[in-house]
């Protein structure tokens, strides 16, 4: 049995499900586009395409996702820790154009192994997080080993259909 705080034990039990890193962007007022490091990134539905994603509701950027119509999800590749560490911190949440390309009308990191550009579906409380379940508008897949995070740790997973672990 675990000792600690039910909290505690929680989280640690949680942090050995090995997930995938991602970026949630989205362009607000102004044109100014921000992201947050998601990795509670799951699919839905297949029919019609849905996801959705968590967002904590102490989160300083919490206002600027839970009002979001559009937004475009970069899956990170192994590469790509120091864009996970960074969309982390509230404080670096600025995107500058420079990094993002719009795809279907909505900002995802030039980065990554895949994205994924959505519509708001639902929102829903739960807890002390709203899950964002978005309907899914396009997507695209490009090659790589993609960042992972498991136990505290970013990490990575190769390819199994690439021989060379690319």
């Amino acid at each position: 049995m675990e000792e600690g705080a039910p909290d505690q034990i929680f989280r640690r039990v949680m942090s050995a499900f090995a997930t995938g890193v991602t970026v949630v962007s989205a362009t607000g007022a102004g044109g100014r586009m921000a992201g947050i490091t998601v990795n509670s990134l799951t699919s839905v539905s297949l029919n019609p395409r849905l996801l959705l994603w968590c967002l904590g509701d102490q989160s300083e950027r919490y206002d600027f996702f839970a009002a979001a119509e559009t937004w475009g999800v970069t899956m990170l590749g192994a590469a790509d820790e120091a864009q996970a560490r960074r969309f982390a911190r509230a404080e670096s949440e600025a995107i500058e154009p420079s990094e993002a390309e719009m795809f279907a009308n909505v900002p995802v990191l030039q980065t990554g192994v895949a994205h994924i550009a959505c519509r708001t579906h639902d929102r829903r409380q739960a807890g002390d997080h709203l899950l964002i379940i978005g309907e899914v508008l396009d997507l695209k897949v490009k090659p790589g080993p993609a960042l992972t995070f498991f136990r505290g740790s970013y990490g990575r997973a190769d390819d199994p259909r690439e021989p060379s672990g690319s």
